[in-house]
């Protein structure tokens, strides 16, 4: 009992945290356009699927006997993709650390140059190489439909302002837009 106690434990803190939090936020107030999502939506929705991950945890916790942790579950996975790939599991390194922070900072650099939707899409590229993955084709395609969906998540969904980018890029920017039906 000790064990599922403890493998508990962090869910009931970060359970109450989030119930503290709504209670935070329940405060917020907002009279927008109608048929309109305002801010006061998001850290509702986001506090309450964190409070349902963290009952559903907290209940597999303790009722569960062999009840793995996430890491766990995930480590798992990880390790049988690992066997069944071909090629070689990349080993952390320094120099993939440096690389990544350099690309982070470059994202947060080149955003307001390149645009959201370009830079994000190199960011994404870059990274995923970084990480050790080796198909330069596929990561190309995951880059542009995570770009293409982080911005319609963001320009039609959470209605938030992207930038744009400056010249050619900025063109790009409000062709992809125009194609999406965002004004």
């Amino acid at each position: 009992m000790k064990r599922r106690l403890a493998r508990a434990a962090p869910y009931a803190l970060l359970l109450a945290i989030a119930a503290g939090l709504y209670v935070k936020a329940a405060h917020i107030e907002y009279t927008g356009p109608e048929g309109r999502i305002g801010p006061d939506f998001w850290p509702r929705a986001i506090l309450t699927l964190l409070a349902a991950v963290c009952v559903y945890e907290l209940a597999k916790s303790l009722l569960v006997a062999g009840a793995q942790s996430a890491g766990g579950m995930l480590q798992n996975l990880m390790d049988a993709a690992a066997g069944t790939d071909a090629e070689p599991r990349p080993q952390p390194s320094s120099t993939r650390l440096a690389l990544g922070i350099g690309a982070t900072l470059g994202y947060v650099l080149l955003v307001d140059v390149l645009g959201f939707f370009v830079s994000t899409a190199a960011f994404l590229f870059a990274f995923i190489l970084v990480g050790g993955y080796r198909r330069a084709g596929v990561a190309a395609v995951c880059a542009l439909a995570g770009s293409l969906a982080m911005v319609v998540v963001f320009m039609k969904v959470v209605y938030i302002s992207l930038p744009l980018g400056a010249g050619p890029f900025r063109a790009v920017s409000i062709g992809l837009l125009a194609l999406l039906g965002v004004r």
